[in-house]
């Protein structure tokens, strides 16, 4: 299952890539650029989904941009996002992610996360531990948030969570941690997974990012929360991820600054 993932997200990666190149950003207007985004994001994402179907004919397919596809009740349903921080993507900053998770019955079984920019391919099937590029990943195992690099995404909008969640990054840069943004919620989960980050603090994570990334990271030894301790998170939310120690010291740190 994961291998027919990581193929079909391979392909729409490398179809990215020349799309990319072809396509002349400084020479086109704003509605050239904003009709190049919708093209890429819909008809890759189609594409992982025909890939799929061509092995996996009963499964059903969820797209962030296409919906639903298939009502089979018995059968895993795929969930597949083309491109994790459109935001990114938009001005050529090559930090962007192919997000696919299998859920059955309701739960995350298996789980890919692909940056096509770079060829890092996360991946993830329960049970089995988490991989980078075939090799297996665990996270960080320190327990000093002076020797960590912690990962934040920015918070949306203005309400009072928002408010909250820009307070507990700025509680964080004020005791001169090091902080880095690079702003794909799905490739942050996985670099805490891989122990490029060792924890991080992430805003409006979406369920496609949470549904992979949770099971990479937990197959990786995190363990994952919303910004409140709470291990059950449901999406779009803000949530912390870090090996378990870590996670507990930020959570205290975070709540004592709050």
């Amino acid at each position: 299952m994961v291998n027919l993932a990581l193929r079909a997200a391979r392909n729409a990666g490398q179809e990215i890539v020349r799309r990319l190149d072809r396509f002349d950003a400084a020479q086109s207007t704003d509605q050239e650029k904003a009709k190049f985004v919708a093209d890429c994001v819909i008809g890759l994402e189609k594409g992982i989904i025909f890939d799929l179907k061509k092995s996996l004919p009963e499964h059903n397919f969820n797209g962030r941009e296409t919906g639903l596809n298939g009502s089979n009740e018995n059968q895993p349903t795929w969930h597949v996002c083309v491109i994790d921080d459109l935001a990114n993507f938009r001005v050529g900053i090559p930090t962007f992610a192919i997000v696919l998770a299998c859920q059955v019955n309701g739960k995350t079984e298996h789980a890919v996360i692909v940056n096509p920019m770079n060829n890092d391919e996360f991946s993830a099937s329960r049970g089995r531990g988490a991989q980078l590029n075939n090799h297996r990943i665990r996270c960080s195992n320190i327990n000093a948030m002076s020797d960590a690099i912690i990962g934040y995404t920015q918070p949306v909008g203005f309400g009072e969570e928002a408010f909250d969640q820009r307070q507990r990054l700025m509680n964080l840069m004020s005791k001169s941690y090091e902080l880095r943004a690079i702003g794909s919620n799905a490739l942050s989960i996985a670099y805490v997974a891989a122990d490029r980050f060792q924890a991080a603090m992430l805003s409006n994570v979406d369920e496609f990012s949470l549904m992979a990334g949770s099971l990479i990271a937990t197959e990786a030894g995190c363990l994952l929360s919303d910004v409140n301790g709470q291990p059950r998170v449901r999406q779009p939310a803000n949530v912390v991820v870090a090996n378990p120690r870590l996670l507990k010291a930020l959570l205290v740190r975070e709540g004592a600054g709050a």
